[in-house]
């Protein structure tokens, strides 16, 4: 198993492609902190990941904030500091940008921007100084191809691939690679809350997304020359 006696670190790990990361971890024999606002959701997940065989744990915290994000991490520390860092927390708005108000703005670049930047700022520092590890920040295909109906989306998603740009530049002279993964629409609540009459054709399982990210976690030294990794994108 690529990664026994490895941790990963999982925000956003409640549901959805969060979900679908912390148990291809847990197949992949690391143990697992699974971390989300709700706290039923994390608990279950973690549950599903003892049940493959590892140890898991499962915090409740909200990746906006930075106590909460630091508080995920010192709980962690039992296992010494994870090797490996997802963020798939987001929050979806699908709507044309001149209906939107200045509290959709805010709503959606907390939910996406303002999440990958405190947990980044938390993770980076403890990654270097253990001399290497893997931050993955989960963007979307619309922050690099952009999206007529969800310009603000895109615009937040836009810039946590840009942030995962200049944090890999950060941690490369550390040994530390940063990703940005940059998905197709998915089977997740998120995408059914967001557009529940999308065609259902036309998306495929968080499970594909999760290998990936989990193969890449499995080569820690292996850094992408430009931090994105695009999924089923159409350029």
């Amino acid at each position: 198993m690529a990664l026994r006696g490895e941790t990963v670190l999982v925000f956003g790990g409640g549901r959805g492609l969060g979900r679908a990361v912390a148990l291809a971890s847990a197949r992949a024999g690391a143990r697992v902190v699974v971390a989300s606002r709700t706290k039923s959701e994390v608990e279950a997940v973690a549950g599903e990941a003892r049940a493959l065989g590892v140890e898991a744990m499962a915090v409740r915290a909200d990746a906006r904030r930075p106590d909460d994000v630091d508080g995920v991490f010192e709980a962690a520390r039992v296992w010494g500091t994870p090797a490996v860092v997802v963020t798939t927390v987001g929050s979806s708005l699908v709507k044309p940008l001149l209906e939107c108000t200045l509290d959709d703005y805010h709503q959606v670049i907390d939910g996406n921007l303002t999440a990958a930047f405190v947990v980044a700022k938390a993770a980076m520092p403890r990654l270097i100084a253990r001399h290497g590890g893997r931050l993955v920040l989960v963007s979307s295909r619309v922050g690099v191809a952009g999206g007529a109906i969800a310009a603000l989306y895109g615009a937040a998603k836009a810039g946590v691939v840009n942030l995962a740009i200049s944090l890999a530049q950060i941690g490369k002279p550390h040994g530390v690679a940063v990703d940005a993964i940059c998905p197709a629409p998915m089977d997740t609540p998120m995408r059914w809350e967001a557009t529940p009459d999308f065609d259902r054709a036309k998306v495929f399982p968080p499970e594909a997304v999760a290998d990936l990210i989990v193969a890449l976690a499995a080569y820690p030294t292996v850094m992408l020359e430009h931090a994105i990794v695009p999924t089923a994108v159409a350029l």
